[in-house]
């Protein structure tokens, strides 16, 4: 994948209007613009509700995701149409079906028809994460059913293929770069371990399937999961374009798959380093580019270290915040934001 672009726009927003949004995506995001969640102006702006949206028989509760019993019926109905959805290649009137809401969405749509950019990025939940969201009455993840699996993996696609549809007509030759929030891929091991038929080739599979079908229609594929987690089940997929993770607090996590990190670059794929710490107010406050650049080289050769190659780190690498920033005082996100834009051009400048 090529890249016109070294600072990666991830996370939500503690904006509470619209311009001040803007005037800092256009500040830092002009190459690579992007729809960001605003929680504070609109509480379910996120990565879950973009899915989940106008599905009726889907409710929240206790941060679960429930499907009632007596709803069976319109699941099934629910999942023959969208199967329709996943088999058509026409970004047609039956999406609208599928729209979400954002606050943000006139104004990026404005931005898009305006720039006309190369690439643009939304975040989505992932579909592995999803399907381990959702519970039955007895609390139990329901993953293994087929069924439900399916209604995960298709309705996944329809809403991005929805949002798709929008950013081709906003701005036709931009290319939609979609970020897989993969949250729970961290306690895959822990599922298997509860029940043995949640094996790799279910996981990898489930995600192959709706990052397949979203590259036929152009779009490219972004895995990210901040927790420490096995990579493998990613490159597995071989649908992937980048992979986004918390090189901060986890900066051996690729070292691993030395091997099979090279040949994901090797092949154009390209890594998101979540580098610029935002656990807390102190660890923005203290932030320094000098200490964050040199200890990003260090990562980078470490991973180098272990047979990946050091021009291909550096070329096919970007650079972001490691998680959310919706929590703190606009003037720490900005910083955390403004720390990962320079500390993207020092990537450039190849250290």
């Amino acid at each position: 994948m090529k890249l016109n672009f070294k600072n990666l726009p991830v996370g939500n927003l503690p904006y509470e209007n619209i311009q001040s949004c803007k005037q800092l995506m256009l500040r830092l995001y002009e190459d690579i613009p992007f729809l960001p969640e605003l929680p504070l102006m609109n509480p379910n702006d996120d990565v879950y509700h973009k899915v989940l949206d106008n599905i009726p028989f889907v409710q929240f509760k206790e941060g679960k995701i429930l499907i009632s019993e007596s709803s069976n019926d319109k699941l099934m109905q629910k999942v023959m149409h969208l199967e329709k959805v996943y088999n058509s290649f026409n970004l047609g009137e039956d999406l609208e079906n599928y729209a979400f809401e954002s606050p943000y969405m006139e104004m990026y749509i404005e931005i898009l028809k305006r720039l006309k950019p190369t690439m643009t990025v939304f975040n989505i939940i992932g579909p592995f994460t999803l399907a381990n969201s959702f519970m039955n009455k007895n609390a139990s993840t329901m993953i293994l059913d087929k069924t439900y699996r399916k209604f995960v993996m298709y309705l996944i696609i329809a809403k991005a293929l929805w949002f798709i549809k929008k950013i081709k007509e906003a701005s036709p030759d931009t290319t939609p770069l979609i970020v897989f929030d993969e949250r729970m891929l961290f306690k895959f091991g822990t599922l298997k371990r509860t029940n043995e038929s949640i094996t790799k080739e279910t996981v990898s599979m489930l995600m192959a399937r709706v990052f397949s079908r979203l590259r036929k229609e152009g779009a490219k594929i972004c895995v990210q999961a901040f927790e420490k987690c096995n990579w493998q089940l990613v490159f597995d997929t071989e649908c992937v374009d980048m992979i986004s993770f918390d090189a901060y607090n986890n900066p051996s996590s690729l070292n691993i798959l030395a091997h099979n990190v090279n040949n994901f670059l090797a092949k154009g794929g390209c890594i998101n380093w979540g580098f610029v710490p935002v656990m807390n107010e102190n660890a923005i406050r203290s932030l320094n580019l000098a200490t964050l650049q040199n200890r990003l080289k260090l990562t980078m050769e470490g991973l180098a270290d272990q047979g990946v190659s050091y021009d291909l780190l550096l070329n096919n690498s970007t650079v972001s915040v490691q998680g959310d920033l919706y929590k703190y005082p606009i003037l720490f996100a900005e910083k955390a934001l403004m720390l990962a834009s320079q500390l993207s051009a020092k990537l450039s400048d190849k250290n």
